[in-house]
């Protein structure tokens, strides 16, 4: 996969809305680096929620790291955009980049690494075949 700019809105076909809770603010009265941790997992969890309905396919996976880096402040009330898309796919993980928009302002972007995984082995195993064959094959996620 080429190169993407995940501070590029343009980048992303699968979107999240996540409202900024009061909670979610610091003594300074930004929102806290803790909460783009949460908003990018409720942007995670849709996105692969998405890959069941649409794609029938069932991405039974374990997160094993998390890189968020963070661009501008953001502030209480509002809303997040968190934009979701598959960065890469290997042999038994995925990497999913995210960014995470107030309004038409980048706040944040993230990578994660998901690694395929067999609970009853509690072993990591192989990408499915009909994931691989959907992404290699350009299947993309539509919001319905």
């Amino acid at each position: 996969m080429p190169d993407i700019d995940l501070k590029d809105a343009t980048s992303f076909d699968w979107w999240t809305d996540v409202s900024i809770r009061f909670s979610d603010q610091d003594p300074n009265l930004h929102v806290n680096n803790t909460a783009f941790a949460v908003y990018a997992e409720a942007g995670r969890v849709d996105y692969l929620n998405a890959m069941r309905r649409h794609l029938g396919i069932e991405p039974r996976s374990a997160l094993v790291s998390v890189q968020i880096s963070y661009v501008n402040q953001l502030y209480y009330p509002g809303d997040v955009r968190v934009g979701t898309r598959l960065l890469r796919l290997g042999n038994t993980s995925y990497t999913l980049g995210q960014g995470l928009f107030a309004g038409d302002k980048v706040v944040a972007t993230s990578e994660a690494v998901l690694v395929f995984f067999d609970y009853e082995k509690n072993a990591s195993r192989q990408v499915p075949a009909d994931l691989r064959q959907a992404f290699e094959s350009g299947a993309r996620l539509v919001p319905g």
